[in-house]
């Protein structure tokens, strides 16, 4: 008898480990086929098993109402997709929408699985951080040292590892960080968050300020102890002394490692002149040029036609969209929500929308605070990031702490 509680277990301490074999394979053997990525073997087989357990609880009409949801969700997935295999009638995009909607599902059935039928115990919840931590350190350490694996962003004397996309690189290390810094004592996390800052410095990701969110709530939550007074006033004096030389050292950081990603935004937003009259909403927008321009575009697309705003375009026509337009490398906003309204339309979005954010101001009272800041911290970073909730990379931890929040 399977049991699908043990292999869900089984893959949350080992979902990173099972991307570096899969980047491995798509890397140094070039196969890129989806019927030849591993990660689609172990995944493809769990999913089957969801819907097999969820068809025959609909069967016995023993289903919660998130799970319903998600069934609702799968159901519109398959309607969307031959909705626009009716329009386009394309084998190669009814491939690239069925490998999207398989991964996102997936997610979406390990959420509900994990929030509605599984009881889960912090000790085991420190062994998924601490392994895949383990793993994602490895990564890229490897890539750092050997050069083995990818650049983060395409720029060199970065590294991603063997994973194959740069924001859930990203956002996976800013919420070791938060876990880490908000976890138990600060002296006993102290090597992992050394390695955590490492990480950031490997991966050279705008994300790095994000450091700061966490570490403000570190010092609000421990300000009245006495060893941090001391800590922070030693630290005060220090900086005092040692301010010119701190600001030198962070301004050629910043410029040489993590101003390349601001500065390449600047240009191409100057390039074409920018996308607003006021100079200053010009500056801002530059920042994430691209993903504005995008937004504006598609935005005005999807209100011009009721099919459109309903239905959205699919994953392979947002692609097919951008490629009409040239843009061959970036076919989507990169900012999560806004591109899954584009991809599904209303619809889809609200049934995605009422799914995960069922109960989830309740969930946050009875949840801890690290658990909290670290589900903010996915949020915004997919808000204004992009490719973390539709990631199997990032997101299976992403909805394994949105399902346990509740403990």
């Amino acid at each position: 008898m399977i049991r699908l509680h043990t292999i869900v277990k089984y893959y949350m301490l080992s979902f990173l480990f099972i991307d570096t074999l899969s980047g491995f394979i798509r890397i140094y053997l070039g196969i890129s086929n989806p019927l030849f990525n591993i990660g689609y073997w172990i995944r493809g087989p769990i999913l089957f098993f969801f819907i097999i357990f969820y068809f025959m609880k609909a069967i016995k009409k023993n289903l919660f109402f998130g799970e319903l949801l998600s069934i609702f969700m799968l159901l519109f997935f398959v309607l969307n997709t031959i909705i626009h295999f009716f329009f386009h009638a394309s084998l190669n995009m009814l491939l690239e929408d069925v490998t999207y909607i398989l991964r996102f599902q997936f997610l979406l059935f390990l959420f509900v699985f994990i929030k509605y039928r599984m009881d889960i115990s912090e000790n085991f919840s420190k062994r998924v951080i601490y392994i895949n931590f383990s793993i994602f350190v490895l990564n890229l350490l490897a890539g750092h040292l050997f050069g083995l694996g990818l650049e983060a962003y395409r720029f060199e004397g970065t590294s991603k590892g063997m994973f194959q996309g740069g924001n859930p690189v990203s956002i996976l290390n800013l919420i070791f960080f938060t876990y880490f810094l908000l976890d138990e004592k600060l002296r006993k996390q102290i090597i992992p968050l050394s390695l955590t800052f490492f990480n950031a410095f490997i991966i050279a990701s705008k994300s790095v300020f994000g450091f700061i969110i966490p570490i403000f709530f570190a010092l609000k939550r421990r300000a009245l102890s006495l060893n941090k007074i001391i800590a922070y006033n030693i630290f005060t004096i220090i900086f005092i002394f040692s301010f010119s030389m701190l600001i030198d050292k962070s301004i050629e950081m910043y410029e040489s490692r993590f101003g390349i990603n601001i500065n390449k935004s600047i240009a191409a937003a100057e390039k074409v002149g920018g996308l607003y009259d006021n100079q200053t909403l010009n500056r801002i927008a530059s920042i994430n040029f691209r993903r504005y321009a995008s937004l504006n575009i598609q935005m005005e697309e999807s209100f011009s036609n009721s099919l459109t705003l309903l239905f959205g375009t699919s994953f392979s026509g947002q692609n097919l969209f951008w490629k009409k337009r040239g843009e061959f490398w970036f076919t989507n906003a990169s900012m999560d929500f806004f591109d899954f309204f584009f991809k599904y339309g209303i619809i889809g979005t609200l049934i995605f929308l009422l799914l995960i954010t069922r109960g989830l101001i309740k969930d946050f009272y009875q949840s801890n605070e690290r658990n909290n800041i670290a589900i903010i911290l996915f949020f915004a970073y997919s808000f204004f990031g992009g490719h973390v909730i539709d990631s199997v990379t990032s997101g299976s931890l992403f909805y394994y702490l949105l399902a346990t929040m509740k403990s």
